[in-house]
Parts: structure tokens; sequence; C-alpha cells
């Protein structure tokens, strides 16, 4: 169905236009210059069909923003006017209209109009051209990063699979994207999203689709392929390519990216079945300390009569990104980790030590709730860069941190404790939130 936005400050012509045309196409309508400005950072109609008398600002200005900005020049615009000048059709060339309608106008003439506007576009090829992605060029947007936005890239997507050809589905994640946000600004976090979209287009061809689907989330569909060593080298490259970016700027220590990744048929045979699949896999990798990849595997066992062999289920277990980090596990995860590791403690097999890290405000602050989120989220982030890959910590509330930090005694945390305190107070930048921590060896005598 093609998608049209109408832009009119006369409600009655808008509601003629939903009637005539509403069974026909997708209707978006905004009667405010600034409403149409807005729609089109995130929206990518087919045509625009828009009143050449606004107030506030002439038709012909809005056409010409519309036409020099690289992501709409390509839209077709068809102008509505009550002016009955001769001189008209050369007017709306001039402005780059495509077309023109008199109003008032009749009904059957107004749907007669855009159903010859559409076929004159199809015969001229218009909705026939494709990017380098192999992607109608007319497909809806990102406006930031400029690939295909989710809404026409599911469609993609959905297109391919009912195919039954193999595929796989990468879901791409930007890692503490709210933690840059806050301290670097939204600008660093727009930068980030364009840089791994950049990189994204660099893993894929004519036949796969790259799409934005959400604030951090891409999704990448590679057509006729669902062997685990190849997608593996793929994510395990975006994932290389992504640190390399960040270490140009330094941030190699505040962002990542972890890759979920879903194989079809094995997980499912259609789009839906796939992406959960996919997300329940990106999930593990974010529980698991981020920046790294995971394939979903639930059916894996089935082929095999239940049976799996030692290296797959290895390869399925073992984490597999760069050597710092600590595990972030859900609590009740947590418990069972923290328990085994009691019981090694106390047959003398290891040393451990346990933290409770407390955000405290400072004395006569209140903060917010989003001021306690920016908290946590921070802290996050300062644990995972700051701890080894052997830790275990789990978020026990809305600002309360617990850790289990394996072959560590109390005597030898002063240096943890200093580096993970200056990295959290540093990008709280001043705040009025601070860490409280307690420390006590498993087994030995607690110490404040």
């Amino acid at each position: 169905m093609r998608h049209i936005l109408i832009f009119d400050n006369d409600s009655a012509n808008l509601e003629c236009a939903k009637i005539v045309l509403g069974s026909q196409y997708k209707l978006s309508t905004c009667s405010s210059i600034l409403q149409c400005m807005q729609f089109l950072q995130t929206a990518m109609p087919e045509l625009i069909l828009l009143d050449l008398n606004m107030p506030f600002m002439d038709g012909a200005e809005l056409i010409s923003r519309i036409h020099a900005d690289p992501r709409t020049e390509h839209i077709p615009v068809v102008v509505m006017t009550g002016e009955r000048d001769p001189e008209i059709e050369r007017k709306c060339k001039e402005i780059g209209a495509l077309d023109y309608i008199f109003k008032p106008f009749l009904p059957d003439d107004l749907q007669i109009h855009i159903e010859q506007v559409f076929v004159n576009l199809e015969r001229a090829g218009f909705f026939d051209a494709v990017d380098e992605q192999g992607i109608p060029e007319h497909a809806g947007r990102d406006p930031l990063t400029g690939v295909v936005n989710g809404e026409s890239g599911w469609q993609l997507m959905d297109e391919r699979i009912n195919a039954g050809t193999p595929a796989s589905l990468l879901l791409v994640g930007v890692d503490n994207l709210k933690v840059i946000n806050n301290f670097y600004g939204m600008t660093t976090g727009d930068n980030l999203l364009k840089m791994l979209a950049d990189i994204l287009k660099c893993y894929t061809d004519a036949e796969d689709v790259l799409c934005r689907i959400g604030d951090d989330r891409f999704l990448v569909y590679i057509s006729g392929v669902n062997d685990k060593n190849s997608i593996g080298r793929k994510a395990k490259g975006i994932i290389a390519d992504m640190q390399t970016r960040l270490a140009e700027y330094h941030l190699e220590g505040s962002s990542s990216v972890s890759v979920g990744i879903a194989l079809a048929p094995y997980d499912g045979d259609n789009l839906p079945l796939l992406y959960s699949a996919a997300d329940k896999a990106l999930y593990h990798v974010k529980q698991s300390g981020k920046n790294s990849m995971h394939f979903f595997s639930s059916v894996s066992t089935e082929g095999k009569g239940g049976i799996a062999g030692l290296d797959d289920l290895y390869d399925k277990l073992r984490r597999s990104d760069v050597e710092t980090g600590s595990y972030i596990l859900d609590y009740y995860a947590f418990q069972y980790v923290f328990n085994y590791l009691c019981r090694q403690a106390e047959r003398g097999e290891i040393r451990l030590a346990a933290l409770l890290l407390n955000l405290i405000p400072a004395e006569s602050h209140l903060p917010s709730t989003e001021e306690m989120d920016k908290a946590i989220a921070v802290l996050d982030q300062s644990l995972f860069s700051c701890l080894r890959r052997s830790d275990v910590c789990s978020r026990y509330s809305n600002r309360q941190m617990i850790l289990a930090l394996p072959n560590t005694s109390a005597a030898e945390l002063q240096p943890v404790i200093e580096r993970i305190n200056n990295d959290y107070e540093s990008k709280m930048a001043g705040g009025k939130i601070h860490l409280q921590i307690y420390v006590k060896d498993i087994g030995g005598q607690a110490a404040q």
C-alpha cells in the first residue's frame, strides 16, 4: 500500500482526502509546518500532497526545504492550490512540484488524479530503483543513519524468509548507549550509531537487508547463508571493527557492540520466530558481559536425538569477548554462581572477596528517578570496564550492586576499589550520587 503524506491546514480538505483515499493508500496528515518537518524526520512517504498557500510559510519554500534534504529530495510532491492561474503549471515546475490539483476538489477528481500520478511514477521506473544494498530507494529510511527503517526492513526481510532459502538474522546492539548520551552528549551517541551503520554496510551485499529497529539496535538479514562458521566470522568482524573505531575516538572503554544470532530454518522458519531467537541470544550476551556474540541454540540438539557433542556445547557456552569485563548476571543466576564460589572458598580451593556497592545521595540531596537510573547505568558500565573477566556481579536493587571476586582477598582490594570509584566519579562528572563500598572476605572478618 502506497504511503501519502497530506499537508493542509484546512480540516475539511483533510477529512475529504481521508474519505476518498483512505481505502487505497496509507495516509498520514499534518496541519502545520512543524508537524510536517517532524514527520519527515522519522518517516518516508512515497508522495506528498501539499497545500501551496499555508500560513507562516509559503508552500514553495517548504518544497524547497524538502528537496534540499538528501533524505527527502526524491519524494515527489503534488501541490493543492485554489489559484486558477494559467501560469500555475509553470510555477509548479519552477518550485519542483511534480503536478498540481485545484481546490476545492471533487472526490472523484482527487482519486483519479492521485491514481494517475502513481501510474506515471511506476511507468517511469521510480519504484524500481534500488540502492547499492539492493533495497528499493523509495523504502522508508532511518533519518539518522540512512539505512532502511524498521517498518520497511521488516517487510523486506519477511519477503525474503518466506521464499524458504537459508538465512541468518543478526540482532546488533550498541552497548551503554544511554550512558554515552548522558555523559558525552547526544551528538556522540548519534555518531556511534552512524559509525556502526557504516560498519554493518561492509558486511552486507545486495541480497541482504540492513535496518535500524530502535534507539540502539540494528537487524542484519544475511540471505542464503546459515553456516555458523561464516556467520560467526562476520559477527566477530563487526565487533572488532567497532572496537577499532571506538579506540580512534578514545571511547573503547565506554561502549562496545553485542550480537545475537539466529539461523533459518533451524531457529525459526518465519520472521517473528527468528527475531525472537536472535533477541534471546542478544539477551544472553548482555547478561554475560556484553562485547561478544552468541548463537541461539534451543533446537540444536534435536537433530542429534537429544545428544550434543562436547565441542558443540563448548562453543555455545564459552565466552568469546575480550579479556576484561566482569560477568553481569541477573540476581537469581548470581546466587548459584556465588554459592558455588563460596563452597570453593570454604574448602580452601580459592580466595574469594564479596563487595556490596551502594549508591548514596549527597547530604540533603533528594535524587530523581532519572538520576538514580543514570547512576546505576554508569555503575554497570564502570564495573564492566574496571573488573576482570573472571569476576561476577549482579544488580540487587535500583541502587545496589553485589560483586564476587574469586582469587582475591580483602587486602588486595584497595586498588580495585579505587579504580571503580575513580571511574564512576569521573563519569558522573560532579554528580551528587556517590559510592559506598563494603567488603567481606568469605570466611573472614567483615570490614567497611
